[in-house]
């Protein structure tokens, strides 16, 4: 049975890495109302009026699922319509780069010192590198565009995990247009070849390059709108007035610079923990072992779990026990 990635799965997934340590928290705004805009025969989107923000919301800790939702836009009827359906509640991607101050203007609207810090903000994060509020980078375009590379990462992932030859060439392959024919079959040709360098059958093959497109999806938009985060602990005062050492550098954690960096950090916490994930033997459905977002909240999955929850479990035993017996 094909995997196919859940809600559980990122909740699930989810690991204190993600949450930001220290004084600057990352947050996205949502605004009452978006309007589309056309310049130079382009059309993008931006809030209708920026002083009118609907919520806040913080993604990585208040909706360890949102990659899942984005990417499943494209599955949609309608994807124009789900997109800004989408937007609505979670806000806009944050691909338009807000203007950098003047120099004489920078250390009193940015808090900055110099043009070295490239990322620049506020103590209260008012201002972000990337905008909430939206502009002509934020094209509608793009926006489908993104939707449909996210969903590309997703299958492909999907794919790799199922270990099924079959579905991977069909992510690889069925998606090449009928006039890129010949592309398409140099492609086939090297991945037939792939044992020459690499030692695989074809059926490896496909496998190995499925996983690979997901993870370079997954790292292209790292690289451009996440960056590592460190963070100073220091421990108890009192303890530090009794000689303990102090100031220690804590765990770092992962920062993004806009929603969408924000939800590729959850795929890319899905990915690395795949290796502790299994299969429902009802639906097939991903269970992950990873540590859930807060150990207070949740309890870590058993090793031995064979079902996703109580529901899948009755209906295998209904379907597979007292249905074959009757």
């Amino acid at each position: 049975m094909w995997r196919r990635l859940n809600r559980e799965d990122l909740v699930e997934g989810a690991s204190p890495f993600l949450e930001t340590r220290g004084d600057i928290e990352f947050r996205w705004y949502v605004y009452e109302e978006y309007e589309s805009v056309e310049r130079d025969r382009l059309t993008y989107m931006r809030a209708a009026d920026p002083s009118k923000v609907k919520a806040t919301y913080k993604p990585l800790e208040d909706s360890p699922y949102l990659f899942l939702e984005f990417a499943r836009l494209t599955e949609q009827k309608n994807l124009a319509e789900a997109l800004t359906e989408w937007i609505s509640r979670r806000g806009l991607l944050g691909l338009h780069k807000r203007e950098r101050p003047k120099y004489n203007e920078m250390e009193l609207v940015a808090g900055a010192m110099s043009y070295r810090r490239e990322r620049w903000w506020t103590e209260d994060d008012e201002f972000t590198e990337y905008m909430h509020e939206g502009g002509f980078s934020e094209r509608v375009s793009e926006l489908h565009r993104e939707a449909r590379r996210a969903n590309r990462v997703l299958t492909n992932w999907e794919a790799f995990l199922s270990g099924e030859p079959e579905r991977a060439e069909h992510e690889l392959l069925d998606h090449f247009p009928p006039h890129y024919s010949e592309i398409k079959q140099r492609y086939i040709s090297f991945l037939k070849n792939r044992d020459w360098d690499l030692g695989l059958t074809y059926k490896q093959s496909l496998l190995y390059n499925v996983g690979l497109h997901a993870c370079l999806g997954v790292q292209d938009v790292l690289e451009a709108f996440a960056y590592p985060y460190l963070a100073f602990d220091y421990g108890n005062p009192l303890e530090r007035l009794h000689g303990t050492p102090g100031p220690e550098l804590a765990a770092g954690s992962w920062r993004p610079r806009n929603l969408l960096g924000a939800m590729y950090l959850q795929m890319y916490q899905v990915m690395i923990s795949s290796g502790e994930l299994s299969q429902c033997k009802y639906c097939g459905r991903t269970i992950s072992y990873a540590p859930p977002l807060s150990e207070s909240t949740a309890r870590k999955p058993r090793k031995d779990k064979e079902f996703c929850n109580s529901r899948c479990r009755q209906n295998y035993h209904y379907h597979n026990r007292i249905k074959s017996a009757r």
